[in-house]
């Protein structure tokens, strides 16, 4: 079972996406997370306020960029450690 579950919505319709990862939280009662760009996380509350209702405080909404920084951040921290010696 699922613990952690993403979806990442690049283009599409933000009603599914929402929709699969409510069956997720639903099943297995998994950790949920919306990655999308600023104009679907606007949608995505939208209706988290409405038809998604029961999943609003269980949700994370992450912005496109915020995962795109995240990366930069840790193979910087990663490329750190290897220039110490300190990753095999």
């Amino acid at each position: 079972m699922p613990t952690y579950v993403f979806e990442v919505q690049i283009g599409g319709d933000i009603y599914h996406a929402l929709a699969k990862l409510k069956h997720a939280f639903d099943l297995w009662n998994s950790h949920i997370f919306l990655i999308s760009s600023k104009a679907d996380i606007d949608k995505a509350e939208n209706l988290l306020s409405g038809t998604f209702h029961e999943i609003k405080n269980r949700i994370k909404l992450i912005d496109l960029n915020k995962v795109e920084e995240l990366y930069k951040r840790k193979k910087s921290y990663f490329d750190f450690e290897n220039d110490l010696g300190i990753v095999t």
